[in-house]
């Protein structure tokens, strides 16, 4: 009995570092410092792989951040927390994200794909990307975290990507330029 409960709670401690190490890039400034939780109806973990798999309505937070899907891999090559790898699957895979500004960010693909070494995030299948009223789709959006670099995909010239943007001043409720000021 004793030796079973080790075994949970090694496979606890395991699955809890993993994933503590895969979010951090894509967080508000505290949200690395906060505890990574996932709810899922199954998991599994391969010790020697250094690989856990939660499927079944899986859903991982981290502070402002929430990820929903059907299957996530968290995967660390030779064990190096520094080469963290998570895979979301889904129909779609989610994300949303407060950013330190204030203003949200969430998608969906049909795969979610970050590297924590390279801060690069892809999504795949359907790719979709909006803050506030702005939004991009396409077949894959590739994003790189700390140089801020986003590249939209299309499959050719049937399947284009799209980009909706909307100018700040028309986010801005608060006075902006394109609401109308009455002059006396």
């Amino acid at each position: 009995m004793k030796s079973k409960m080790n075994k949970n709670s090694l496979k606890l401690l395991l699955v809890s570092a993993l994933l503590a190490t895969s979010l951090p890039a894509l967080a508000l400034t505290g949200d690395s410092d906060k505890p990574v939780n996932i709810d899922s109806v199954n998991q599994s973990l391969d010790l020697q792989g250094n690989v856990a798999t939660f499927t079944g309505n899986v859903i991982v937070t981290q502070g402002s951040i929430k990820i929903t899907a059907d299957k996530v891999v968290v995967t660390r090559p030779g064990g190096d927390s520094k080469k963290t790898i998570v895979d979301a699957y889904g129909t779609p895979a989610t994300f949303y994200q407060m950013q330190d500004n204030g203003k949200p960010v969430q998608g969906h693909a049909s795969k979610l794909h970050y590297e924590l070494a390279n801060d690069f995030v892809e999504l795949t299948g359907n790719a979709f990307i909006q803050q506030l009223d702005s939004n991009i789709k396409g077949d894959r959006i590739t994003y790189l975290v700390k140089e801020q670099k986003m590249q939209a995909y299309s499959q050719g010239e049937s399947k284009r990507v799209t980009t909706v943007l909307v100018p700040s001043q028309l986010q801005d409720k608060n006075g902006s330029p394109a609401s109308p000021k009455k002059s006396n």
